[in-house]
């Protein structure tokens, strides 16, 4: 009972919500559930689990759960499990059904073999005390696994040729249709082709067409292979078999052959699929040398090298996809490489040497021509100017200098007196001489003035002439 502050509270509308309440919780005490998927996939010949999870009530006991198989002619029981008597199976399904772990919550059954026979409708069924029976049902769908495989094309692989069908991927009598696909690095295309066969299943085949070269011989194609009844992707690698001619080259050459060498060989590789089964070494320019040998693809010179081994070597390769050769120009050399290098080396030292004294000569020679040639003056270019404005003569043309302290009017009368005295010079050389007077010792005064006079003479004596060139910048004029 409510208190009676609280009794209009409770109208019709809270009546049904306690109802409610009551209902549910009345269904768990007494209902009971039964739980399937609504779709099972079966791998046609392995096994396929039926699952069935019952859930009862606290107040329910469980007194039988079984499976039926809906038929178009009516539903058949294929198992039934009681928990006082236990399990039953029918006959014709007892050698390959069987309940998982049967008990009052769990009425999973397992059936083996599965063929296209067991598609259909199953029904799980749970019978209570007191309630009743109830039921669940769940579409069991067979799956076909693919057999997967590749094959390869029906023409070989020859580098350079036309485009052809490199391999073929299938995945064969797949149910549903199978997903196929290559996975390679090459340029080229996929062509995919269906076809139908019996009991529902399909084939899928995709061909890899490409145009094959040699340099990706040994690489490998990938078919992958998608289908519902895979756990996982199936991967079938597929290696490239490329077919081309011997690519040829040849070592034992090193360019540094000379007259005298002694143990050498040619020896002629070949690169090739299918291998090689031909070589032959041959000489183009003239015939083979005595004392040279050909051992498998190996040209051996039995003897030190001779000057007329020079010329030109062929070697040829084949194998069952065409003949191919390569030609070698061997040049005998007088001296080795080093002994050259040794040459090349001393006379570029003497040449070095012989430079170097040129240059020494040269330079000495130049130096020496600079100290004879006088220095070069200003006055030795002519400027046409007036005769008062004109330079001084070249020093080697002047007059000699007057010493300082003798004035240019003394230098004018000893001049005049010069050329008295040399008249009477020369009239007195045609008559005999006479005696001298007896010399006296002169006095100090008559000394300044002979060295005065002196002075004056030479200052007017320059090879008969009587000029006299005055320059107050220098020290004496």
């Amino acid at each position: 009972m409510f208190p009676s502050s609280h009794r209009g509270f409770l109208g019709p509308q809270s009546a049904v919500v306690v109802f409610h309440l009551l209902l549910a919780i009345t269904a768990g005490v007494w209902c009971s559930q039964v739980v399937v998927p609504k779709r099972v996939s079966a791998v046609l010949g392995k096994n396929v689990t039926l699952e069935c999870r019952v859930e009862v009530g606290t107040n329910l006991t469980l007194t039988q759960s079984s499976w039926e198989r809906r038929l178009p002619t009516g539903s058949v029981t294929v198992a039934v499990y009681n928990p006082l008597l236990g399990t039953s199976i029918p006959p014709e399904f007892k050698a390959r059904l069987h309940f998982r772990s049967p008990s009052s919550h769990d009425a999973t059954i397992v059936l083996g073999n599965v063929g296209f026979a067991d598609v259909g409708i199953y029904t799980c069924k749970v019978a209570t005390f007191p309630l009743g029976n109830t039921q669940a049902s769940t579409t069991v769908n067979v799956l076909v696994e693919p057999k997967v495989y590749v094959s390869a094309g029906s023409t070989a692989l020859i580098d350079g040729g036309n485009e052809t069908v490199v391999a073929t991927c299938i995945a064969e009598r797949a149910r549903p249709p199978a997903e196929v696909s290559w996975e390679s690095n090459l340029f080229g295309q996929s062509e995919l082709q269906l076809f139908d066969d019996v009991n529902g299943t399909t084939s899928t085949q995709v061909r890899y067409i490409w145009q094959p070269t040699r340099h990706v011989q040994g690489h490998a194609l990938t078919c992958v292979v998608r289908h519902p009844a895979l756990q996982n992707d199936f991967r079938i690698p597929y290696q490239l078999y490329v077919q081309y001619a011997p690519d040829i080259s040849v070592v034992g050459y090193d360019g540094d052959w000379y007259v005298g060498r002694e143990n050498v060989q040619m020896t002629c590789k070949a690169n090739s699929n299918p291998p090689a089964h031909h070589f032959r070494w041959i000489r183009l320019d003239r015939e083979m040398p005595e004392g040279v040998e050909m051992i498998n693809n190996t040209l051996l010179f039995l003897r030190p090298l001779q000057r007329n081994d020079s010329g030109v070597y062929r070697c040829e390769v084949a194998n069952d996809i065409n003949l191919r050769s390569r030609d070698v120009r061997i040049l005998i050399q007088e001296q080795s490489q080093a002994e050259r290098s040794s040459s090349i080396t001393v006379a570029g030292a003497v040449m070095g040497a012989v430079l170097a004294l040129f240059l020494i000569a040269v330079f000495s020679i130049v130096i020496f021509t600079a100290r004879k040639t006088p220095p070069t003056s200003f006055t030795d270019k002519v400027i046409d100017l007036p005769s008062t404005h004109k330079p001084p003569p070249p020093y080697s043309e002047r007059a000699p200098a007057v010493p300082l302290g003798v004035h240019a009017s003394q230098v004018a009368w000893l001049c005049q007196s010069r050329r008295a005295e040399r008249r009477y010079e020369l009239a007195d050389r045609d008559q005999p001489s006479t005696a001298q007077s007896s010399a006296h010792s002169p006095t100090q005064q008559q000394q300044q003035q002979q060295q005065q006079q002196s002075q004056l003479e030479w200052v007017c004596h320059q090879s008969g002439t009587e000029r006299v060139y005055i320059n107050h910048r220098e020290h004496y004029v």
